[in-house]
């Protein structure tokens, strides 16, 4: 029997934050969609993420700056991050500590099983 495993959806894209909950099997992920950092580090104390996928431009936030300091601290260090964009970037100049970048818009199948490998090696 698996374990739910968590994953956190930061992006402020309404529709990617309501897709990403039915592409996963709900029975084994449990799954929080924010489209702010606002009260990051409390939310990453209480909801403990497996893996999360952060939007690179997310508002006003700049997602790789975000990914920097997840980086950083001790207590989410360990989390694999999966990096969203709609624009065109190369992977090669984020330097963020990033696992994966997924250009939008992405391939399900791809997706559901960069997820499960991530999670896996986790």
């Amino acid at each position: 029997m698996r374990s739910t495993k968590k994953l956190l959806l930061i992006d402020d894209d309404e529709s990617i934050r309501e897709m990403i909950p039915f592409i996963f099997d709900q029975q084994f992920y449990q799954i929080k969609t924010i489209a702010d950092i606002t009260d990051i580090e409390n939310l990453m104390i209480r909801f403990k993420p497996d893996l999360i996928m952060l939007d690179i431009m997310l508002g006003v936030n700049d997602g790789r700056a975000i990914c920097r300091n997840l980086k950083q601290m001790p207590s989410t260090a360990h989390i694999p991050i999966i990096l969203l964009s709609a624009a065109i970037i190369k992977e090669e100049t984020l330097d963020c500590g990033h696992e994966l970048l997924i250009q939008k818009p992405f391939d399900i199948s791809y997706l559901e099983s960069v997820v499960e490998k991530l999670i896996q090696k986790s």
